[in-house]
């Protein structure tokens, strides 16, 4: 039971100053001086446990608050941020595409992207795309094998069968498609390679193979107009006799992936491209291959978006129920007010925990705020949205008698076999600035939402600056209890001393008379 004996009065002093402790009291009167002094400040204490609870209860009111900020914070990260795992703003979410394949060759891939054409797509690979590239002539290393075993060797220490060259300053210095690159012996195998690779100028990769034991530098894109062009500066990474043995001069040996799509003949410079909303991954030339011709059927997947506005609606519903709870909480306050420390001594943890649970209980119920927050997200789904007229109703979101969204799914797959570009602009229509009516469903979730951090944000700057001036209250009325403590404390010692006054006469006649 939360209602333990002692709930309900102040529980004696608790602020004193500690230097109470130390003193000497009821030696010649023999009363509990202590107590006395409580019992006296009762009046003073009970003035600070009053302010004590005030401060906590907007102390539990900025939590509540926060918790439900994050809580939506949650939610909007989520569905309502185009970055979002399960975000609703995203394309992919409502453009789904069922790929088959009517052949068992992997020569070719497709997917389907945003507003991809349907249809029947046979394609023929006649040639691969590559980019250009230098390649030493033969094995680099010394033994035929490998330059090192590791990347992490220095590039004074590899095993070139033509030894690397340093210039004067110990230096390697050459020219990369435009790029210049400097290094020192000291230098790793895998630093140079990595500095090469990352030079968004050279826009080269550069490797090392110990299968081969040779180097290759390929040019990152370009098909058939990609260009590696090398130029040796000092020392003979590059050039005749050169450590790479590879020569100097512009590469251009590149090709284009040549297609047959649908009988049209498609030359690209890489071997992904997309077309139609199409994305197409060449993996192999089909050129007097069993299969040279591939048959591929593409098909918009509507249950794909079914089951991710389902999931949505799911966790929406899990919000409102949250948010609902907090706003109709019955509220306990007047019975169950915060703990003073000296009630919380009398009780158990387990005492502690039931009793704030009942304190807590409804400090939102009235909050205008977060009804307004409720009512106006409730509102995204019951007013027409994205420009369209029609509100989610209209696609199979309907309300149930708790105010939850209930999805009829068939009706949901109908409308977006009818008419896609409806449902998708019921939900992402719209902008964050635009009017409420074209405001798409998630938009008009992230205004809900943006209006209630906002005015919480007023809310919670005037808790804090409650708290800080209950906390200066507190600490005064503390000030001054301690100091009519003291002045209780002064005149008890007043009374001891003269009780040890008369002790000592009494004692003095009691001996006189004894004589």
């Amino acid at each position: 039971d939360c209602c333990m004996a002692g709930v309900g009065s102040t529980g004696g002093i608790n602020n004193i100053n500690n230097a109470s402790s130390s003193r000497i009291t009821g030696l010649f009167s023999t009363l509990d001086t202590d107590t006395l002094v409580k019992n006296m400040c009762a009046p003073q204490q009970s003035k600070i446990d009053k302010q004590q609870q005030k401060k906590t209860r907007y102390e539990w009111f900025m939590e509540a608050i926060n918790d439900v900020r994050d809580k939506i914070k949650e939610f909007q990260n989520k569905y309502c941020s185009v970055l979002g795992t399960s975000s609703m703003l995203k394309s992919s979410t409502y453009y789904s595409y069922n790929i088959t394949s009517l052949s068992t060759s992997n020569a070719v891939t497709l997917a389907g992207r945003s507003n991809a054409l349907e249809g029947t797509y046979t394609v023929k690979v006649l040639q691969l795309a590559s980019n250009s590239t230098a390649k030493s002539s033969g094995t680099v290393s010394k033994n035929g094998t490998e330059i090192s075993s590791s990347n992490t060797a220095t590039l004074d220490s590899l095993s070139f069968a033509n030894d690397l060259v340093f210039d004067e300053s110990g230096k390697i210095v050459f020219e990369i498609n435009g790029e210049v690159f400097e290094f020192t012996k000291d230098t790793t195998l895998q630093t140079m390679i990595n500095t090469i690779n990352n030079s968004s100028t050279a826009n080269v990769t550069m490797r090392y193979s110990r299968i081969t034991d040779s180097f290759t530098i390929e040019a990152d894109e370009g098909g058939a107009d990609s260009i590696v062009t090398i130029k040796n500066i000092s020392g003979n990474a590059f050039g005749e006799n050169s450590a790479f043995k590879i020569n100097e001069g512009t590469y251009k040996n590149g090709t284009d992936s040549i297609t047959e799509i649908n009988g049209v003949t498609i030359q690209k410079s890489s071997n992904s491209f997309e077309i139609d909303g199409v994305s197409f991954t060449l993996n192999a030339v089909t050129k007097d291959t069993s299969e040279e011709t591939l048959t591929f059927t593409v098909k918009r997947d509507y249950s794909a978006t079914v089951k991710a506005i389902t999931d949505f609606i799911e966790e929406y519903n899990d919000l409102i129920t949250y948010l609902n709870k907090l706003a109709t909480e019955k509220d306990y306050s007047r019975d169950y007010p915060p703990l003073t420390a000296a009630q919380e001594d009398e009780m158990t943890e387990k005492q502690i925990e039931k009793w704030n649970e009942k304190a807590k209980s409804g400090i939102l119920s009235r909050d205008s705020n977060l009804d307004k927050l409720i009512r106006d997200l409730k509102l995204s789904f019951f007013t027409p949205a994205g420009g369209t007229g029609l509100a989610a109703t209209s696609i199979g979101l309907a309300g149930s008698d708790s105010g939850l969204i209930v999805v009829d799914e068939d009706a949901l797959t109908r409308a977006l076999e009818k008419k896609p570009e409806t449902v998708i602009s019921i939900f992402t229509g719209g902008s964050s600035s635009a009017s409420p009516e074209d405001q798409g469903i998630i938009y008009k979730i992230r205004s809900a939402i943006a209006v209630y951090n906002d005015v919480t944000s007023e809310s919670l700057k005037k808790s804090e600056n409650n708290i800080g001036d209950l906390s200066e209250e507190i600490s005064e009325l503390e000030d001054k209890l301690n100091e009519l403590a003291e002045r209780y404390y002064n005149k008890f010692a007043v009374m001891e001393t003269s009780l040890a006054k008369l002790n000592s006469q009494a004692s003095y006649l009691s001996m006189l008379f004894s004589r």
